[in-house]
């Protein structure tokens, strides 16, 4: 643009003008990725596996470490495909990505529906499920953010999960309603609806956002490479911190969504009545979506190896309230459990992408983020496997969540062993 227009342009819109149009630009983003996330992998599909595991086990005549198992290829596939996603949103932009993998969501949500009912076709259905709606996921959203946001992005981080956080509360509720009164395929069916419904409107929401905002992630690694600093993917995965980094993120996600998938059949092995255990994964979704909350207001404020130690400590506690539970414990003491072991998956929602912005820097973003995301999702698919092997073995929960304590205690201290900030602030910095 000519600079005598450009100086125009400048003098014709008041400070305080742009200053709100940015403001409204800003907050347009926080809320289409926020919806989007709603609707989305994590809040449609993760957020409600706890309540499908019984009766897809049922029907198909297996154990639960079965049919978790089988479940928990989705996350394979998401763990394969996040760094392709990276890669292909720095190149590309994400725009074109989420809108794709929305669609392919959507499709893998009717697949499981339909279809032979054998636990082959479900593990591949599942697995593809994660493998092609990977842009629907944090893995898709998140990135939007850590481009758009300096200051305060820990809080745009929290504001957006609230999405996928009241999603994911919301969801295992209308599911567990739909499965006691039709069955588990009808509600399968009627999420893909709400995930088509959902995705259009988020989509169009970033579709309408001015180029400016919109396209900050494309244009920044497209047309200016040497206007952002951070490491080389090469770079990244010989630090140490990135590999110290990736085994909490994944031993973590282990015990975190493990407890969230079987908090229900924990409930009702408790002899908790089935409408209480299916509200024990939304009192998880309520844990998650305090734990993104909190943790993006808190991000900006605490160091984040310090606010990660603390809520693994807490989840902990949740998984000890969970493990120690008998059939005389109170409900709401394990709607405690339930929410604090809830917020280890939720924090670290917020947790990575910061750990990438601050550690590994911009540059290549989408590319060091996704390994990340790779190591996230293997543990969410092992976690909730090993604690139905575990069950069937020991016909008790009661060992598996002993071990999960001792690892979230061990990455508690371990995640403060990665040392300060490599890329801070600007701003920060200069008031300092």
């Amino acid at each position: 643009m000519d600079s005598s227009i450009e100086n125009f342009v400048g003098r014709s819109i008041p400070g305080d003008m742009a200053k709100r149009a940015q403001n409204r630009r800003s907050v347009a983003l926080v809320a289409a990725t926020s919806l989007g996330l709603a609707g989305g992998y994590t809040a449609l599909f993760a957020g409600t596996t706890g309540v499908f595991l019984l009766p897809i086990a049922q029907s198909l005549d297996i154990g639960r470490g079965t049919a978790a198992s089988c479940m928990a290829l989705a996350s394979l596939g998401l763990a394969v495909s996040s760094p392709v996603a990276g890669r292909l949103m720095d190149r590309y932009g994400y725009q074109r990505v989420i809108g794709v993998s929305i669609i392919c969501f959507v499709i893998g949500l009717l697949l499981l529906a339909a279809g032979p009912l054998t636990t082959t076709a479900l593990g591949i259905k599942a697995f593809l499920l994660g493998l092609l709606g990977v842009a629907t996921s944090p893995v898709g959203y998140l990135p939007i953010l850590a481009y758009a946001f300096e200051r305060r992005v820990g809080l745009a981080f929290g504001i957006a999960s609230i999405g996928a956080g009241i999603g994911a509360a919301l969801a295992p509720l209308f599911t567990g309603w739909m499965i006691r009164h039709y069955d588990w395929q009808t509600a399968y069916l009627l999420l893909a609806a709400i995930a088509a419904v959902i995705g259009f409107v988020a989509h169009m929401m970033l579709r309408r956002i001015p180029t400016q905002a919109r396209n900050a992630d494309a244009s920044a690694n497209a047309k200016s490479p040497n206007s952002l600093t951070g490491d080389t993917p090469k770079t990244a995965f010989t630090n140490p911190r990135f590999w110290l980094i990736g085994l909490c993120v994944a031993l973590i996600a282990a015990v975190g969504l493990g407890s969230i998938v079987h908090v229900p059949a924990l409930l009702s092995d408790n002899g908790v009545s089935p409408e209480m255990a299916a509200a024990g994964a939304a009192f998880s979704a309520i844990g998650l979506t305090m734990g993104r909350f909190l943790v993006g207001l808190l991000l900006d404020l605490i160091p984040a190896r310090v606010l990660a130690s603390t809520v693994f400590l807490l989840g902990g506690c949740g998984v000890a309230l969970l493990g120690s539970a008998t059939h005389e414990t109170p409900y709401l003491q394990l709607a405690l459990g339930a929410m604090l072991t809830g917020m280890l998956i939720g924090a670290e929602g917020d947790l990575v992408p910061f750990f990438v912005k601050r550690y590994f820097g911009l540059k290549n973003f989408g590319a060091i983020y996704g390994v990340l995301i790779s190591l996230f999702c293997l543990g969410t698919m092992f976690g909730p496997a090993l604690y139905g092997l575990a069950f069937d073995r020991f016909h008790s929960y009661n060992l598996v969540m002993v071990t999960a304590g001792i690892v979230c205690v061990a990455c508690a201290l371990g995640i403060l062993m990665i040392g300060a900030y490599r890329y801070p602030d600007p701003h920060q910095a200069a008031r300092a």
